[in-house]
Formats: structure tokens, C-alpha cells, sequence
């Protein structure tokens, strides 16, 4: 029955036989931990556990599947592979019938009503769902101090928007679906039906369970048995509610036992000794042995170039030696990324690229190149869209008049307004023409200081909340960026341009999207403090370590971690994490 024949070390043995009702088993990055998993299930089918009686769950629809397929290869069995989520739709399905999740052109809609009428960024009403999320949730948990990315007066009517608009509608988010389930489990005769049909759990990437998911697993696990798999010190999506206290506190909270795989067999013995090293200042972790199988000593190398220039070029070298079958580049948040994207382009080095986000489409981006499109290419929506940004006093009327074809300098020069409103639309029109004079390495500068966006960029943090000094970040970024190209119109047509399907060594990503990964060769980038760690406060630094630990474990020879001195022109600190 045990098809899986890959040979197992004493410690996974021990975990997957073990004969405890509840167990945690505490895995390490490259210790095998889906295969102890698989064997795990595959044991207890080989003890006359019928399939149907056994649910196994993970973080992300990809990962069951994965998982799955890999289970499948081996095996024509058919237990539940999924989510949390996808596990409480069932469970609601079953009982209610038919329900609609946010999904599609509902979700579309209700985002598209958020930004119009708070007048945000599309990023910006990422960060406000995900606020809305943890707020629902944390409310639902009955806690108090709930921290939002937002100004109150604006998180409280997007908050509104969104139940109201959820409500009429009839539909469920994925928090409406694990909190449905909670209380139709106070019910203790579905309670009891559901455990006896699914007296068997085991859970993958445990770290990554949020409060309300680890108080369904409770309630169905009791007097159950329960197997999970996971890595407190792989716990990277706070953002998303992931909580590490269930894999520190499993004992307290299901009355279970923790075993601990300790061999790494993905990475040589440095990598897996430096990456003890910089997690070991964590508190909240449980106490493990790391080991290394591989003993072989390989290159960890720090590199503290002056600017990010400089960084790229030694990045591009070390590439072109082609010493090793696939790299890693990775940063900490997208918008990094971008500028990497053009240098190795520039270089004639293909890439593949794991992140879905595109710079250009963010608003930064989409105002500046708006700008680009308003003065070389007289688009009048486009000039819609930037005339106030900053506030020209611009009139409703004198929008719908541009909007139905009126020419924009008949209507802004029309000898009937006041003479201070003709002389600023005048002056106004004379700057947006001398954008055309400027190089791309000036021109980001240009609208910022002569066209006064960084005002715009002032009100907006004011009105919103949102943190000045990163949106300032942003559009350096657009500056470096716009600076890669010989003429803007080039930089326009790029914008336009859909991200190729590349087939090559080269991985670029955030770390969150090579969690689970390996390479041959991991470059760590912009590892200074304010990027790596992103923030430092006390409530999240561990995260930033745990992202940190993550990046340099994906590597499996050798590891570059590269801590630019300069960045848009300030000094910055070599990252705490850089032992």
C-alpha cells in the first residue's frame, strides 16, 4: 500500500507512525515534510482507515491540489483535498444549498464602488479589504484594538460599502464562511454528524492557520485524530491572518504532543548553519534542532555595493558565469522588483517572473504615464485623469465639456473666467507642454517639482492615512524606472506590454512567492533596514525575520545577499538580519 518509496530518515518514520491522537509535527524548511505527510495518510489507509473518513487540508488551493496529484500518482483512494475555506463551503453548501461567494463580477463591482467613491487607489483598496478581513475577524473573536492601515472616517465607510453592498446582494466572503461554521457547529448534533463522518485530519502548513481556522479545527478535532504538518518559523502571511501561537501552544490548545524532523536535505551545511543563526533571535518559535544532511561547505556571500546599480551589475555577472541550473532573485515587496525586471532585460538575460503584480498599473505609475500620454499624445482621458492631481480647480462642468470633445485649451483659456483662474490654466498647459523637453531621467522629477504632484502626493497620504513616505518610495521607483528607457514614448509603449511567458534559469520574486521553493543559487536583495526588515516595529519584526529566514532557505548551493548602501539617493543601514 505504501507506494511512496522514497527512504525516510528516523525522525519522519517516528512521525508518521506515531500512534498519538494529536500530533504536531514541527518541519523545517527542506525536511520533507509533504512527503511525511503523504506517508502519513497512505499509513492510515494501510491500517483500514476508509478514505472517505479522512479530510486533508492545507493553506492554498494550489498546495491540495499539488498534494493531490502526487498522492494520486500512487494511489486510485479519494479523500478530501482542500482548503479551510473550500472545507467550510461544503459544510455550508450541504446545509443551506445554494450560497455565492465575493467572486468575479460581484467582486469587481464592489471594489470598483470603493475606489470610485473613497476616491482610492486600486492597491489602496487591497489594503482596505484586508482591513475590512482582519476587522471582521478580530471583531468576531470579541478583541479590542484593532489596528487598520487607514484613517478611521475612511476604513469606517468602506466598511459600510462593503457589508451593505455584501448584504443586498446575498453574498459570503471567505471570513463569512469560516465564522457561518463556527456557529453551526455550536450546534452539537451537526457537530457530532460532521466528526463521525471525518474522524480523521491532517492539516499541512499549520503555521499558516488564522484564529477563527484554528477554532474550527479545535472543535472538529476533539476526541479526533488529528495530524498537522508545519514550521512556525516559516509563518510569513500575517497579512492574511496567519497566527503562529497554534503551533506554539498545540499542546495547551488540543491536548496533543510535537515531534520534530531536524534534517535539512535541501541546503549545505553553512546555509542551513547561518540560517539558525539569524532565527534563533526569535521568541516566538518552539526550541529545535536544525541539521544539515548535506555537508558540504559552499559560498555565502555578502556584497555591501554603494547603490542598487552596482547591485544589479554584480547580479547580472554572477548570472552570466552560469555556474548553476536555476537562480533565485528576491525581494521583499513587488514594486522592488520592477527596476530588476528592466536592468536584466537591458542585459539580454531572460527571466521568468513569479509576481502577478504589474508596477505600471499601479496608481503612481498610472498618473505619471498619464501624464507622458496627456502631453505627447494630447489623450484626453488621460488628461481627465491628472488634470487635478494636485487639485487645479478643475470644475465638474469644465470636465464635461472636455469629455464630450471640447478642445481642452478652449476650455481652460476661455476669456470669461476670472483672471487668476486664466493664469494658472495658462501656466498649467505651458508646464504640461514642457514635459516633451525633458530626457525620461528627468522627467519623473519634472511632473513631481514643476507640475507639483508631490503636493498631490501630500494630500492624498493626509486624506487616507496612508504612510507618506512609502508612496515618495513608489514613485522613486517610477524615476529609476522611466530612467531605463532612451525616450518616453518607449516607456509608454512598454507600460502596454504584457509580461511574456519566459522558459529559463532565472526566477524573480517576492519572497512570499517562492515559499515552499528551491534553487540552486539565491540572490537576496536590498537587504537594509526599511526594506528588509519592511518595518521594525516590535508587533511585526519577527515576521520580517521569518521572511528573511524564508528567502535564504530557498537556497540549496549558494546564497548572495546584497545590502546596498544608497537607495533613490538615501543612505541606508545594513538590514539587523545580515549576521
Amino acid at each position: 500500500m505504501e507506494a511512496l518509496s522514497v527512504e525516510l530518515d528516523k525522525y519522519q518514520e517516528k512521525a508518521y507512525r506515531t500512534e498519538e491522537m494529536k500530533v504536531l509535527v514541527v518541519a523545517p524548511p527542506g525536511s520533507g515534510k509533504t512527503t511525511v505527510m503523504l506517508r502519513r495518510l497512505e499509513y492510515l489507509l494501510s491500517k483500514g482507515v476508509s478514505a472517505r473518513e479522512v479530510l486533508v487540508l492545507t493553506f492554498s488551493k494550489a498546495s491540495a491540489t499539488e498534494m493531490e496529484e502526487r498522492f494520486r500518482k500512487n494511489n486510485p483512494s479519494r479523500p478530501f483535498f482542500g482548503t479551510i475555506h473550500g472545507l467550510c463551503y461544503k459544510i455550508l453548501r450541504h446545509k443551506m444549498g445554494s450560497m455565492k461567494l465575493i467572486y468575479g463580477k460581484d467582486e469587481y463591482l464592489i471594489r470598483s464602488k470603493l475606489q470610485k467613491e473613497l476616491k482610492l487607489d486600486q492597491d489602496d483598496v487591497d489594503s482596505i479589504l484586508r482591513d475590512i478581513s482582519r476587522f471582521k475577524v478580530k471583531s468576531f473573536l470579541q478583541e479590542k484594538d484593532i489596528p487598520v492601515t487607514f484613517k478611521d472616517e475612511i476604513f469606517k465607510a468602506a466598511f459600510d460599502i462593503y457589508e451593505k453592498e455584501r448584504e443586498k446582494k446575498g453574498l459570503f466572503d471567505f471570513d463569512d464562511l469560516q465564522m457561518e461554521v463556527l456557529r453551526l457547529f455550536e450546534n452539537e448534533e451537526v457537530l457530532s454528524a460532521f466528526k463521525k463522518s471525518n474522524p480523521y485530519i491532517l492539516i499541512d502548513e499549520f503555521q499558516d492557520l488564522d484564529p477563527v481556522q484554528l477554532r474550527i479545527i479545535q472543535k472538529i478535532s476533539e476526541g479526533m485524530s488529528l495530524f498537522c504538518v508545519g514550521d512556525e518559523d516559516q509563518c510569513i502571511y500575517a497579512f492574511r491572518g496567519s497566527d503562529p501561537r497554534g503551533m506554539i501552544d498545540f499542546e495547551e490548545m488540543f491536548n496533543g504532543k510535537k515531534v520534530f524532523l531536524k534534517y535539512n536535505y535541501r541546503s549545505t551545511e553553512n546555509i542551513v548553519k547561518y540560517a539558525g543563526e539569524v532565527i534563533k533571535f526569535n521568541a516566538m518559535r518552539n526550541k529545535k534542532e536544525l541539521l544539515a544532511s548535506r555537508k558540504e561547505q559552499r559560498k555565502i556571500t555578502k556584497i555591501f555595493p554603494e547603490t542598487q546599480e552596482l547591485m544589479l551589475m554584480d547580479l547580472a555577472k554572477e548570472i552570466k558565469a552560469d555556474n548553476f541550473g536555476t537562480y533565485a532573485v528576491l525581494y521583499r515587496t513587488n514594486r522592488e522588483g520592477m527596476r530588476v525586471k528592466e536592468f536584466l532585460r537591458k542585459e539580454g538575460i531572460p527571466f521568468k517572473s513569479r509576481d502577478s503584480y504589474n508596477f505600471f498599473k499601479g496608481f503612481i505609475a498610472k498618473d505619471i504615464l498619464d501624464y507622458l500620454r496627456a502631453a505627447y499624445q494630447n489623450d484626453r482621458q488621460a488628461f481627465l485623469h491628472i488634470v487635478n492631481k494636485p487639485y487645479r480647480y478643475i470644475s465638474k462642468e469644465d470636465f464635461r465639456k472636455i469629455s464630450l470633445g471640447g478642445d481642452i485649451s478652449d476650455v481652460l483659456l476661455n476669456p470669461e473666467r476670472n483672471s487668476y483662474s486664466l493664469i494658472k490654466n495658462r501656466e498649467f498647459l505651458k508646464d504640461l507642454a514642457g514635459i516633451k523637453r525633458m530626457t525620461t531621467a528627468k522627467i519623473v522629477g519634472y511632473i513631481e517639482k514643476v507640475l507639483g504632484y508631490e503636493d498631490y502626493l501630500v494630500s492624498y497620504s493626509e486624506r487616507t492615512g496612508r504612510n507618506l513616505d512609502e508612496l515618495k518610495e513608489d514613485l522613486d521607483e517610477m524615476k529609476e524606472v522611466a530612467a531605463y528607457y532612451d525616450n518616453p514614448l518607449d516607456l509608454l509603449q512598454a507600460s502596454t506590454q504584457e509580461a511574456e511567458d519566459v522558459v529559463g534559469k532565472v526566477t524573480l520574486s517576492t519572497v512570499h512567492g517562492v515559499k515552499g521553493l528551491e534553487f540552486d543559487k539565491v540572490f537576496v536583495l536590498n537587504a537594509v533596514e526599511g526594506y528588509m526588515p519592511y518595518g521594525a516595529s516590535p508587533e511585526n519584526l519577527e515576521e520580517e525575520r521569518r521572511i528573511f529566514y524564508v528567502a535564504i532557505t530557498r537556497a540549496k548551493e549558494e546564497l548572495n545577499i546584497y545590502s546596498p548602501r544608497f537607495i533613490h539617493g538615501k543612505e541606508r543601514k545594513r538590514s539587523r538580519f545580515v549576521l
